[in-house]
């Protein structure tokens, strides 16, 4: 490719401006979420998971013409006649750096909601062997005993 016509530069700036407000507001939805994990406000953080959701589908599409557009831009950019665009090269550092803020959070979202999961299943149970022996204690005392006070 001899040639990045100022239509595909202006369409690039485009799309990687539109990417990196949508990964900021990922990564605000990411921090979001792990706050949510340390107030376990689980209903909170279920609906949270649908809004990232959407902004990754957002996000995809995006992408899928972005991604195009920046390859050849990056292959015009190694040919003799090639020049660099500042503002493409800023808005792609700061996407990656935006990309890398994300991962880094919700790796960490990832190792709490395991340990949530770890909770629960204990906390589970434990409500599991306390309804066992609560009805076992149940089962054991006559409905009459003369043991317990009936108070009416």
């Amino acid at each position: 490719m001899s040639k990045f016509t100022k239509g595909k530069e202006e369409r690039l700036l485009e799309l990687l401006s539109e990417e990196l407000k949508l990964f900021e507001r990922m990564r605000e939805q990411t921090t979001k979420q792990k706050d949510l994990l340390e107030r376990d406000d689980m209903t909170a953080f279920d609906k949270s998971l649908d809004i990232r959701q959407e902004l990754i589908e957002k996000i995809n599409g995006l992408h899928q013409e972005s991604d195009i557009l920046m390859q050849s831009y990056m292959s015009y950019c190694k040919t003799q006649s090639g020049k660099k665009n500042e503002a493409i090269d800023k808005l792609w550092e700061g996407l990656r750096s935006s990309i890398s803020e994300c991962h880094e959070q919700n790796v960490k979202n990832m190792a709490a909601i395991k340990e949530k999961k770890e909770e629960f299943k204990k906390r589970i149970s434990e409500l599991d062997t306390s309804k066992k022996t609560l009805d076992a204690y149940a089962l054991t005392v006559p409905g009459n005993s003369e043991l317990f006070d009936k108070k009416t």
